[in-house]
């Protein structure tokens, strides 16, 4: 496990952060500190204009200015626009280790997947319609109940390939911002080792903002069961949790992100994504958002064909009767969710593994490390292979 602030993934991109300077002593350009003047012009007065050392001052860069840019992204605090267009150069740059992965997680979740719809309703198809038009509740709950336990699992375990995916996207944006090539093996390689801790912190995750929900909901309705007139208190405690459960959901989104490249275990990473996300969480929580409604729209769109396959075609789609809860919709759903997974998922994951990377630069100065470690060592000449 790395010291918080460190950068030990992948190897050669520097070492920790150094420590701060004895008292007395200002800290060296690059770590909170405006950058070195231009050669031939004189150095400001030493001290003048620099923030207190840990503190991020303004970065004012001189006119004309271009910034580094090795890899994928510039070496310097990212757009939204930069975030997305370097999220799909991740992609192309590196087809085999960012789709290869892609496409076999979700081929492993869309046959658990299949599996379980084809379980969990096999109960609900089979159910009497004479059954449901005399009333008869415990045949209704018996089916229904599993069909709601299936969705619930196949939720599940979409969060769970996703977590594996940001971590697999993470190891290959580590490289990517510097221009080196990531083959699939190397990637696999990086990312096995943490398959359990990344696997245990989105768990842990998913049970700390459910976990804010559920509470707060039983104390609610505990309130108003008490007592009509408590349904004032209880139900804006209940409206507040899930505003809570969002909060608290974005502020630890960055975790994954800080245990692949900072070697972090679990508590450690959910602290170092509290850390950066603090005072930025707005524009973290609106990124993240904005990605969200593209790679729904996009993931929609690819679904659409094997929506209207399951369900007969476009009249089907249409007027789908019974086929809407048939087994052959639910696998063509389960087919199109997954082959959507495999395009988009991998794009989802290198914004949030950019945004990782824009906040340690704004928050850190990574950008200085990493533009030396760009220049101590030759480019690449072609990304991935």
């Amino acid at each position: 496990m790395s010291e918080p602030g460190s950068w030990n993934a992948p190897d050669g991109w520097g070492g920790p952060t150094p420590p701060p300077p004895p008292a007395g002593q200002a800290p060296p350009y690059g770590d909170g500190q405006p950058a070195a003047p231009p050669y031939g012009q004189p150095a400001p007065p030493y001290g003048q204009g620099a923030p207190p050392y840990g503190q991020q001052g303004p970065r004012q860069q001189p006119w004309g200015y271009q910034a580094l840019k090795p890899g994928v992204v510039p070496l310097r605090p990212l757009g939204l626009g930069e975030l997305l267009d370097g999220a799909v150069a991740v992609v192309r740059g590196y087809p085999r280790p960012a789709l290869g992965l892609a496409a076999i997680i979700a081929l492993v979740t869309t046959a658990i997947n299949i599996g379980l719809l084809a379980f969990a309703f096999r109960p609900f198809l089979e159910l009497d319609e004479a059954a449901i038009e005399a009333g008869d509740t415990d045949a209704l709950l018996g089916a229904v109940g599993p069909a709601v336990a299936g969705f619930g699992l196949t939720l599940v375990l979409s969060i769970l390939g996703g977590t594996i995916m940001t971590g697999a996207i993470t190891a290959v944006v580590g490289k990517a911002v510097l221009g080196e090539p990531l083959t699939f093996g190397e990637t696999w390689k990086q990312v096995r080792g943490q398959l359990p801790r990344l696997l245990a912190l989105a768990v842990l995750v998913v049970l700390l903002c459910s976990g804010v929900v559920v509470l707060s909901f039983a104390v609610g309705i505990a309130l108003i069961a008490v007592n009509g007139w408590l349904a004032l208190i209880g139900g804006p405690l209940m409206l507040a949790s899930l505003a809570a459960a969002v909060y608290l959901y974005y502020r630890l989104v960055l975790a994954p992100c800080a245990m692949v490249l900072e070697r972090a275990g679990i508590l450690s990473s959910l602290r170092r994504s509290g850390v950066l996300v603090k005072g930025d969480w707005w524009r973290v929580f609106g990124i993240l958002l904005l990605t969200a409604l593209i790679a729904g729209i996009v993931g929609q769109i690819v679904q659409a064909p094997f929506a209207i396959l399951g369900t007969g075609g476009p009249s089907g789609l249409l007027d789908p009767g019974d086929e809407l809860f048939g087994l052959r919709y639910l696998t063509m759903s389960a087919l199109g969710q997954g082959f959507a997974a495999t395009l988009v998922t991998p794009f989802s994951a290198g914004v949030l593994a950019l945004l990782y990377v824009d906040r340690r630069m704004r928050a850190e100065g990574l950008d200085v490390a990493l533009a030396a470690a760009a220049h101590s060592r030759p480019a690449a000449a072609q990304a991935g292979s």
